[in-house]
């Protein structure tokens, strides 16, 4: 009898406990939804599925600290881009950022060779100039080339294109930490694409720092050289030419590379570039609209009438190849630009080629 008095009381609470608990959630959830809460998961998880799922979420996170964003994805899966979710809280910032494959690409892809490289074992470049209008420094692009190794046959050879474009909602990328922060979006997206696909991706290190680009206006006395411009004359040469200053960047493996030979006021007259890869398919419509069919000169290097000189090499990966140039400045100025050393032009493309090509890993330049 004593107990089944008890039972139906032992019930009672059971009841009312469950009926208490399924209150709290409902509260809860309740506060959850007024406050925000659903929102602001809802567009974390938008960031962390983004770009399929490779956007690098926590690096965005740190580069746009309280930045609440929305992802859309066109230009048939290879762009994804990340719009503020509230423009009146979050203003300008924006984040678009670019996955395709090298082989999937059908002309050439817009060179900066004055951007500063990556460096830390990448293949890559910053394009940031802090002599820009203030209202631009906010701003900035980044590439990076990844080569897919063996593990994918669908792949295997290709290379990975990524890019990313960057506006901030708050500082400017004058601040290293920026660079910094960007070129972690940069590196881990690409990197997270290409595994992804099967690649056997080989990545560089974190890029603890990162330089800004070059301008006309940054040009150096010749005799301090270290960069892209470093051995290309020797100073006989440069004084028989008129060279006195460079405009460069540093020495590393940039998709696109340039060295400039100028006058005493820096004013341009030589211009030395190596493109790779997908980049080298601009420079070969460069090419195209030259004459070349006046041949060779001694060395067999390709030589147009104007005094424009090219070589070639083959690089690691399927159709990944290098082309490097070098031509007069047509805007130099009169009084200041020598005439054109047709025989010297091949032998200091030789030596830019030879030492752009080692850093890369590619084989000895030839004649195109």
């Amino acid at each position: 009898m004593g107990v089944s008095n008890e039972r139906p009381t032992w019930r009672r609470r059971v009841r009312a406990t469950a009926g208490w608990t399924a209150v709290g959630v409902t509260v809860a959830a309740g506060f959850f939804w007024l406050s925000g809460g659903y929102d602001s998961w809802r567009l974390d998880r938008a960031l962390d599925e983004a770009c399929d799922g490779d956007l690098a979420a926590a690096e965005v996170r740190a580069l746009f600290p309280d930045t609440e964003f929305e992802s859309h994805q066109d230009n048939g899966g290879a762009r994804c881009r990340l719009r503020v979710a509230d423009e009146n809280e979050d203003g300008r910032a924006a984040l678009t950022v670019g996955l395709r494959w090298a082989s999937d690409i059908r002309y050439g892809l817009d060179a900066e060779p004055w951007s500063a490289p990556l460096g830390h074992g990448w293949t890559g470049s910053f394009a940031f100039d802090p002599d820009a209008d203030a209202d631009r420094h906010d701003q900035a692009t980044a590439v990076v080339l990844l080569d897919c190794g063996g593990r994918s046959a669908e792949r295997s050879g290709d290379r990975v294109i990524a890019t990313v474009d960057a506006r901030l909602a708050k500082g400017d990328f004058s601040d290293p930490a920026a660079r910094k922060e960007l070129t972690a979006v940069l590196t881990g997206t690409a990197t997270s694409f290409a595994e992804r696909a099967g690649c056997d991706v080989r990545p560089g290190q974190p890029v603890d720092d990162v330089g800004f680009s070059t301008t006309p206006w940054d040009h150096e006395p010749f005799a301090g050289a270290d960069g892209t411009c470093a051995g290309v004359l020797d100073g006989p040469t440069a004084r028989r030419w008129g060279v006195r200053t460079v405009i460069e960047t540093a020495a590393g493996r940039a998709p696109s590379e340039a060295c400039t030979l100028g006058g005493l006021d820096g004013s341009p007259l030589y211009e030395l570039t190596a493109d790779y890869g997908p980049f080298a398919a601009d420079a070969r419509f460069r090419r195209s609209t030259f004459d070349t069919s006046e041949t060779s000169d001694t060395t067999g290097t390709g030589v147009s009438p104007d005094g424009h000189h090219w070589l070639e090499a083959r690089c690691p990966g399927e159709e990944a190849d290098a082309l490097y140039a070098v031509s007069p400045v047509s805007s130099a100025r009169d009084d200041v630009a020598p005439d054109v050393d047709h025989d010297g032009l091949p032998a200091a493309l030789q030596r830019f080629a030879e030492a752009s090509a080692k850093r890369h890993g590619c084989q000895k330049p030839q004649a195109s």
